[in-house]
């Protein structure tokens, strides 16, 4: 078998990397935009306040109607990066007004039981689109590393309810599912046979 020239070898791998890799760079247009780390609204979330403008000031305010709530949701599945960064800052804010809360809010958990579904759902999905699908994964590590510890429902590896903390069984299942039969298997296996590697 010819082995590929280095220019070309270079473009297949960084190719690959930026397939492997998270959603990419926040200034640029549909990329995933990661959660602020001094809980100001990043900047690369200008135009989703415009488009779910509803949304950012239920969330900000701790009132978040469902019309608002369902735009983003309804977005999130159609494979929109703007929809799905707007759903990873609320659940940044309705996790942190959870934390801070003396009491639990059996619906704002609900709602963010439910966006964890969402995100797994969001991912299962988007296999022939896997920039959208990189940035599921991305939105769901940055999530779980950034939000609060809360005891929200969840499933083990065996499918048995648990308790879990943010996004970390969306992560979990996320990178099962990547490991055996997703895009990282696949290229995985194409980098091995260009580069006489072994595969993972």
């Amino acid at each position: 078998m010819m082995r590929p020239s280095p220019a070309r070898a270079l473009g297949l791998a960084t190719l690959a990397l930026a397939l492997l890799g998270a959603g990419g760079d926040p200034s640029q247009p549909g990329a995933y935009c990661p959660l602020p780390k001094a809980g100001e609204v990043p900047s690369c979330l200008a135009g989703a306040q415009e488009t779910y403008e509803g949304f950012f000031l239920g969330v900000n305010e701790g009132e978040l109607d469902e019309a608002s709530a369902a735009q983003v949701e309804a977005a999130v599945r159609g494979g929109e990066v703007d929809a799905l960064s707007s759903l990873s800052y609320g659940y940044f804010m309705l996790a942190s007004a959870q934390s801070a809360s003396e009491a639990p809010d059996p619906a704002r958990i609900a709602r963010l039981e439910r966006w964890n579904q969402l995100l797994a759902d969001a991912y299962a999905n988007s296999e022939t689109d896997p920039r959208y699908r990189a940035s599921v994964r991305e939105a769901a590590v940055d999530i779980n590393a950034n939000t609060p510890a809360l005891g929200l429902r969840c499933r083990d590896p065996e499918g048995k309810e648990t308790r879990c903390d943010s996004t970390e069984a969306v992560v979990r299942a996320i990178d099962l599912a990547r490991t055996q039969t997703g895009l990282r298997g696949a290229l995985t296996r194409l980098l091995g046979s260009l580069f006489g590697g072994a595969e993972e």
